[in-house]
Order: structure tokens, then C-alpha cells, then sequence
């Protein structure tokens, strides 16, 4: 299970009051309001039988796609992504993954088999993903289901666990690539093209924003509006009910409460991969984040190409990487990364997925890469 969800399944209560006033033209939407599923798959991925035995093994792996970009499922190497930028670990031990390029999200088994799960008119360039605690799984698109793409037009759906169909939660949310699903049924919104940290009532559509103000990057701690974000990526939940946010172009991993109050957790701001205590360490572009049972969080870094974990003991490792660009598996310390714009992690902090993307450009990378720790590299 992913600790995304397993966090939010171990609490049972935020606070209601979660910020500065409700966000400007988000649109509430029903099943009836362009709800209407076309081209879904028939899938259910806890019963389907095209189940293989699970890859085992410490390292680095590439568990599913390649250097050639293309649509095809299929097993390990012989699958192809577009430019996959970001995936979730279900509760059902699949890996859900947005293929940004293939306007698709996909499903990767632990043996590597890689099956299409969400496929429909309207859906299109997905990043953001989250599954809630019961079980269902909310997505954000650049594009909305009208064919509209810019920085305002971020579109949440909610994904049918059974079939992949995607019905439409929210317009003109901006550009939430960063998402996380609370308890009380409520998303959190991480906006890195708006620098603000939001929430989301998908009930309602009624958005609020938790902290930072709408294109005023920057770099500041406080409360509300009174704290700066520059680029927020990625968000996770902490047992004790904290949100852990990648603060990228500040470099930095930031604190936030549900109360709106911000502080930062590590990190200097100076870029750099430097480890150590928590108040010398330094990241680059720290992008995706994954948090453990344990509440260790793991963060890949666009600019170091290195996987690190932030442990409840104060100090920061790096985990897989050379902190260079490429590709090459292997050891965890001598492998090779490119994309790095999604991470999750399983509940014992041993395994690692990466979405190892091209990032819209021309690299040749299109992989879901497996990080498999063992004790002596932590």
C-alpha cells in the first residue's frame, strides 16, 4: 500500500478551516456535467488474470518501458510510455502511472506487465495522481475535458478503480501536479505553475487557498498568505498530520500545516545533493516525494538526478544515484536517472518506484523504474 494513502488511512481528523478564501473560477462538476465516459476500458486490476510472478532483487531496475517512446502494453521492456511524469502505488500493490504524452494512465503490475487503465475522449495529458482513503483515485490533467490547455485550465477527475473511467471533479484548477488525498474526502492541491498550496472539496468544487498567494513566487515562512512558495511540487502527509511539501526552485522541503502555517523542514536553499544533518543538507530541484511508515520521506531531485531520504533522525542520505543524467541500472548507488518527476514508496521504505520520464523533452526516456533497498544502503 502507498504510504500516501496509508498515512491518510492512519488519521481521522484535520481541522475545517483550511485557508484565505475560495479560488476564483474552479467549476464543481457531476457525472451529468460532462461526465459521460467514452473509449473506457473494461479493467478491473485487482481481478484481472494477467498476473505474472513479481520481479525480486536489490538495485536498480527498469520494470517496465524503454528508450522508445510509443503506446503498447505489454511486459517489462516490451511495454512503451510517453513520457510517464508521474505514478502512485495503489492499494492493490499496482503501480498507476500518467503517461503525460499518451493522454492515458497506465497500469504496471510487480511483474512488470503493463496494461492501459484509463483511456477516454477529453482526458489528456495527465500528471497529478492520488488515491483516497477509500480506495478511489483522483488525477489531474493540463487539459480540460473541453480540449482547453494553459496554466489555469487543470482539470481533477475521479477514476473508477473497476473500469479506469474518468469523470470530471473540477475545472480551472490551475496547474495542481502536486495532489494528496486527506481523510475528511478533501485533495490537497500543490500548484507549482501559481506557487500556492490549495484545497480542494471535490464534493463541491469549492477550492480555498492553505498557504503562499496565487504568481507571487518566493521565498517565506508564516501563515496563509503571508508564506512563499516558488515552484511547490509534489506534497505528502506526515502520521502526525503534516504536510511535507517540495518547495523545488527554492530548494527546499517545506512544513505545512492544516492550519496554514509554514515552516521549512530541510534544506538551506543554496542548490547542491550535500548530506548530512538536516540543517546542513542542501538538495537540487527537489521534485517528487514518498514518505514511509516510519514518516522517512524520499525525494528525487531534477537537478541532481538522485533519489535522498530525509530519515526521522535528522539526517539525509542519498539513496540511488550518481547525480549525473542517464540511464543505467544496477546498484542503487551507481545507477542512472533522467525524468525523476514522480516517486513513491512502499510502506517498509524498501521499495521505490520512479517515473523516469523524458520531462517534455527529447531525451529517450520513458521508463517506471524500481529502486530496491536493502539495509546497508540506507
Amino acid at each position: 500500500m502507498t504510504i500516501k494513502l496509508a498515512y491518510a488511512l492512519s488519521l481521522c481528523m484535520f481541522a475545517s478551516g483550511c485557508g484565505a478564501g475560495v479560488a476564483e473560477g474552479v467549476e464543481a462538476l457531476s457525472a451529468a456535467d460532462g461526465g459521460v465516459v467514452v473509449d473506457a476500458p473494461a479493467l478491473d486490476p485487482r481481478t484481472d488474470p494477467a498476473m505474472a510472478t513479481p520481479i525480486v532483487g536489490a538495485g536498480v531496475i527498469t520494470l517496465a518501458g524503454g528508450a522508445q517512446s510509443g503506446l503498447a502494453d505489454g511486459v517489462g521492456t516490451s511495454a512503451r510510455f510517453n513520457n510517464p511524469a508521474n505514478l502512485a502505488l495503489g492499494p492493490d500493490g499496482n503501480v498507476y502511472v500518467a503517461d503525460h504524452d499518451n493522454d492515458e494512465v497506465r497500469l504496471v503490475r510487480p511483474s512488470g506487465m503493463t496494461l492501459t487503465f484509463t483511456r477516454q475522449a477529453g482526458f489528456s495529458h495527465p500528471f497529478g495522481l492520488a488515491f483516497a482513503p477509500d480506495g478511489a483515485l483522483y488525477a489531474q490533467t493540463d487539459s480540460d475535458d473541453r480540449g482547453e490547455r494553459s496554466i489555469h485550465s487543470g482539470m481533477i477527475w475521479r477514476l473508477d478503480r473497476r473500469t479506469g473511467a474518468a469523470t470530471p471533479v473540477a475545472r480551472n484548477a490551475g496547474r495542481p501536479r502536486g495532489l494528496l488525498a486527506l481523510p475528511d474526502g478533501r485533495l490537497v492541491m500543490v500548484d507549482n505553475e501559481h506557487h500556492v498550496v490549495r484545497m480542494l472539496d471535490p464534493r463541491t468544487g469549492a477550492m480555498t487557498d492553505l498557504a503562499g498567494v496565487a504568481d507571487a513566487p518566493g521565498f517565506a515562512d508564516g501563515v496563509g498568505a503571508a508564506a512563499r512558495f516558488d515552484q511547490p511540487s509534489d506534497v505528502v502527509l506526515t502520521s502526525d498530520g503534516r504536510l511535507i511539501v517540495a518547495d523545488r526552485s527554492n530548494h527546499r522541503l517545506r512544513v505545512v500545516t492544516l492550519a496554514g502555517v509554514v515552516s521549512t523542514y530541510v534544506g538551506t536553499g543554496a542548490p547542491g545533493s550535500i548530506d548530512g544533518h538536516w540543517s546542513t543538507a542542501t538538495f537540487n530541484l527537489p521534485q517528487g516525494l514518498g514518505v514511509d511508515a516510519d514518516g522517512n520521506v524520499f525525494v528525487t531531485e531534477l537537478g541532481g538526478f538522485n533519489v535522498r531520504r530525509v530519515s526521522i533522525d535528522g539526517m539525509v542520505t542519498t539513496v540511488a544515484g550518481v547525480g549525473a543524467p542517464g540511464y543505467a541500472d544496477g546498484e542503487a548507488p551507481q545507477a542512472m536517472f533522467f525524468g525523476m518527476e514522480g516517486l513513491d514508496v512502499s510502506a517498509d521504505g524498501q521499495t521505490l518506484y520512479v517515473a523516469d520520464g523524458n520531462r517534455g523533452g527529447t531525451e529517450a526516456s520513458h521508463r517506471i523504474r524500481r529502486i530496491e533497498l536493502v539495509d546497508d544502503k540506507l
